[in-house]
């Protein structure tokens, strides 16, 4: 089924589209986007709606045909990243990482018998292995020439510069999921995707986190992003010291006021 549009918020701002970065992130049922200068302005941003197509050239054709209906031509920006959310995945030091062992190092998550992908990030020296659908993962990289895919974790490695002056619990949530990245001295500790049925025993685990990595600290910082509503903010906050919800790094507009940015911080980066 064709991807349907659900919002699509645009601005007047006029950069040359190689300085420009399009920044994407798969969702169960479609997909959303952000352009952004190379200041880090956000300069629009859409929600695609739809189920993914099983066949990759079916699905091929719908994602250029939303593009092509939103206005974007794929060609010319100087960076255009899809995020796909992994439950699954492991960091390997690139000294060590082997392209034909990929499916031995998710046996260390449970995770073997998966379709295993793979993400350098340069910040960490380290590759990442996770799972995910590759199928609609290959016909983004298809239907946009030079994209580049990385999971929630690498995405949020890049946030380390938030811990320079306190430690930094970062939370994106999911259904029944959320992901951490833990940060202190602009230093990246610690990341996991951690499974939930109950709030009280997830709030433990996050506390044990905290304690493990030495971030019991008066100035801890707990940032939220992805699915919290008010209820979730409040169950957290008497936790930690400072409790924040995340809205990315982008610098946002006036015609953004009413985007609710902290539930897509990771296109906000």
């Amino acid at each position: 089924m064709p991807y349907i549009k659900k919002t699509l918020i645009t601005t007047e701002a006029c950069d040359a589209v190689h300085d420009k970065r399009l920044s994407i992130s798969l969702m169960a049922d479609g997909f959303s986007f952000s352009e952004l200068s190379a200041q880090g302005e956000l300069l629009a941003f859409g929600e695609a709606v739809g189920g993914h197509d099983p066949s990759m050239t079916n699905a091929t054709r719908d994602i250029k045909a939303f593009f092509a209906e939103v206005g974007i031509r794929p060609l010319g920006f100087r960076r255009m990243e899809l995020t796909v959310m992994s439950d699954d995945s492991v960091w390997v030091p690139d000294e060590v990482f082997s392209p034909a062992a990929v499916r031995q190092y998710l046996k260390v998550v449970g995770a073997e018998g998966r379709q295993p992908m793979t993400a350098p990030c340069r910040d960490l020296a380290s590759t990442a292995v996770f799972t995910a659908d590759e199928g609609i993962a290959t016909a983004f990289k298809v239907a946009l020439p030079g994209l580049t895919v990385a999971n929630q974790h690498v995405r949020m490695v890049g946030c380390a510069s938030l811990s320079g002056s306190h430690p930094v619990l970062l939370s994106h949530w999911r259904q029944g999921r959320v992901d951490l990245a833990a940060f202190a001295d602009g230093r990246y500790l610690y990341g996991n995707t951690l499974r939930f049925n109950d709030e009280n025993t997830l709030r433990y685990q996050l506390l044990e986190v905290v304690r493990t990595f030495g971030l019991e600290r008066p100035d801890t910082e707990l940032l939220m992003c992805g699915d919290v509503d008010r209820e979730r903010f409040a169950n957290y906050r008497p936790y930690f010291p400072k409790t924040t919800l995340f809205t990315g790094r982008a610098t946002v507009g006036p015609a953004f006021r009413m985007l609710h940015t902290y539930r897509h911080a990771l296109i906000l980066i």
